[in-house]
C-alpha cells in the first residue's frame, strides 16, 4: 500500500492507493509512506524517485552504517519501533529516507504511531509541514511519547509486584516470570531509545538540519536522555525485586528445611530406644521387667521433649 501526503493551501492532504501515473504528477509531496508494499510498488517508488531502501539483511545488521547513512542526496535511517502485544513487547523495523524535502518510509505491517503522526500533523501550521524532516521529527516525537507511556506502564506493574512482595501474598513461579518479562521489555525499550539517541545525534551534526530544527532536535535529545534514565531506573528496580523474590523464596525454603530437621532430630532418640529394644537377643534383662514397656515409652517421650526444650531455649524454633 502506498500513501502519499502533500501540502496544499496550508493543509495536509492524504492520497491512498492512487494509480501510479497520478502519483508522479502530484506536486508539493512531503511524505510517501509504503506499508507492506508489493515488490512492484517498492520498485516503482525506488525507480521514479531514485532511492533505494535498506535490504532485509541490512535491516538486521547492527552496524552504525546500517542505521544511519548520509549521502550527497539522501539521508537514510533505519529504526526499530516497539509494538505492544499484551504483556510482551515486539519490535518492527522502519526505514526512513529523506531526499529533496520529501520523506520516504518503508514498513511491514501497521503501526499506530503513524496514524497518530498524521493526526498531529493536521494540527500543525503550514510552515512546520514544508519539509520531510518535520514529518520525521513528528514521528520521532510521537514514538518518544509512546515509549514514555510504556515505561510508565512498566513502573505501574512494578509497584504492584513490590506491594505483593512486601505483603508476601505470592511467591509463585508466575511472579518471577512476570519480573523476567518486565526485564525483557525494559531492555527492548532501552535498546530502541538508545538507537533513537544515536540517530538524532547524527542529525544534529548535519548543518542543514541543525540550522532548520536546532531547538527541536535539542529538546528531543533531552527527552530521550530522560527516557533512558527512567528505563535504567526501572531495570535496576526490577533486578532489586528479583533479588528480593529469590531471597524470600530462600527464607521459605530454609524454614521448611529447618522444620524437617527439627522433626528428624526430635524423633531420633525415640527411634534409637525402639531400635535397641527391638533387637532379638536372648539376654536382655529389661525384657523381663514388668514395667519395661511404659518405661521405654516414657524414655521416648522425655527424650523428644528434652530436644524440643533445648531447641526452644536456643531460639531455633
Amino acid at each position: 500500500m502506498i500513501r502519499v501526503y502533500t501540502i496544499r493551501q496550508g493543509k495536509l492532504e492524504q492520497f491512498k492507493n492512487l494509480p501510479r501515473e497520478q502519483i508522479v504528477k502530484l506536486t508539493d509531496i512531503i511524505w510517501i509512506d509504503l506499508q507492506s508494499p508489493s515488490q512492484d510498488e517498492k520498485d516503482f517508488i525506488e525507480k521514479n524517485y531514485k532511492i533505494e531502501f535498506f535490504t532485509y539483511q541490512e535491516v538486521q545488521e547492527i552496524e552504525s552504517s546500517s542505521r544511519f547513512l548520509e549521502t550527497d542526496e539522501t539521508t537514510e535511517i533505519n529504526l526499530t519501533f516497539v509494538t505492544n502485544q499484551e504483556a510482551e513487547l515486539s519490535i518492527q523495523n522502519v526505514t526512513f529516507i529523506l531526499k529533496n524535502r520529501v520523506l520516504f518510509t518503508y514498513r511491514q505491517g501497521d503501526l499506530k504511531i503513524f496514524a497518530e503522526t498524521v493526526r498531529r500533523m493536521k494540527t500543525m501550521n503550514a510552515e512546520a509541514k514544508e519539509h520531510g524532516l518535520d514529518v520525521f521529527l513528528t514521528i520521532l516525537e510521537t514514538r518518544i511519547d509512546s515509549d514514555a507511556d510504556l515505561i510508565e506502564g512498566i513502573n505501574r506493574k512494578l509497584n504492584g509486584i513490590s506491594k505483593d512482595l512486601i505483603a508476601r501474598k505470592s511467591l509463585k513461579e508466575e511472579l518471577l516470570l512476570g519480573i523476567a518479562q518486565l526485564q525483557e521489555n525494559t531492555m527492548v525499550l532501552h535498546e530502541t531509545i538508545t538507537e533513537k539517541q544515536r540517530v538524532v545525534s547524527s542529525l544534529i551534526r548535519i548543518p542543514e538540519f541543525n540550522k532548520m530544527e536546532n531547538e527541536r532536535l535539542k529538546i528531543i535529545i533531552k527527552d530521550i536522555g530522560s527516557l533512558l534514565q527512567h528505563a535504567q531506573f526501572s531495570s535496576e528496580r526490577l533486578e532489586y525485586l528479583q533479588n528480593t523474590f529469590l531471597g524470600l523464596v530462600n527464607i521459605e525454603q530454609n524454614t521448611v528445611i529447618k522444620i524437617f530437621t527439627v522433626v528428624t532430630v526430635v524423633f531420633m532418640p525415640p527411634t534409637l530406644i525402639a531400635s535397641i529394644y527391638g533387637m532379638n537377643f536372648k539376654h536382655m534383662p529389661e525384657l523381663e521387667w514388668l514395667g519395661g514397656y511404659p518405661i521405654a515409652i516414657g524414655f521416648m517421650i522425655l527424650s523428644s521433649l528434652g530436644f524440643l526444650w533445648y531447641f526452644k531455649r536456643k531460639n531455633w524454633l
